[in-house]
């Protein structure tokens, strides 16, 4: 039989065992709340804000298929849910390899949230554009309109270059920009437009 002492240290081990067990509960992360989303109303005063021109109505994107430098065909459509920044742009267009570099930021910081920048090159070859990609570093996807018929003759009538447009989770045109004037791609402007779409 057990004695007393040895019944007493036995309950003296499973108050501290339950001590324990109720402290380390109490001191794990409670998750970080998501972010409330904001009112339509609210991004398109953010839109303005951050120097890009939204729609007067409701504007879905139009799908398209082009090539992707790794040889694959890739649809507008296939990245529903997410937030893009569709680029129309050249290797010869000195405004659009200005403002690159900004948006490869831009994509590596919001990249893991749902973002997704989707450079369509503008009739241009494919060794051309691969051999400016890589010396340049960019990781985002890069698309080829070989003949212009998504960007400049049709689709998105991108007839200056860049022609930029901002395509919601829902597949709808936000905004567009034309050129570079105003905040860059990485402003804490346009950081909040997109934090905001990708919170809806």
């Amino acid at each position: 039989m057990k004695g007393p002492e040895s019944s007493l240290r036995n309950t003296i081990l499973l108050v501290v065992a339950l001590a324990v067990l109720l402290v380390s509960s109490c001191s794990q992360k409670k998750p970080a709340a998501a972010r409330a989303p904001v009112s339509p109303g609210a991004i398109a005063d953010q839109l303005r804000t951050a120097g890009l021109d939204i729609p007067k109505s409701d504007v879905s994107s139009v799908d398209f298929n082009l090539e992707a430098l790794d040889g694959k065909t890739v649809t507008l459509s296939s990245y529903k849910g997410k937030v893009v920044l569709l680029s129309f742009w050249a290797t010869w267009c000195g405004p659009c390899k200005q403002e690159m570099p900004a948006m490869e930021k831009v994509y590596q910081k919001l990249k893991g949230k749902g973002f997704e920048v989707v450079a369509v090159d503008m009739m241009e070859d494919k060794a051309t554009v691969s051999a400016f990609v890589k010396t340049n570093g960019y990781t985002f996807r890069v698309l080829l309109d070989k003949t212009g018929e998504v960007g400049g003759n049709g689709l998105y009538a991108a007839r200056a270059i860049p022609t930029n447009y901002i395509v919601d989770k829902a597949g709808r045109i936000a905004a567009r920009k034309i050129g570079i004037d105003g905040p860059e791609w990485t402003s804490n402007e346009r950081i909040a437009v997109f934090e905001s779409l990708l919170a809806q």
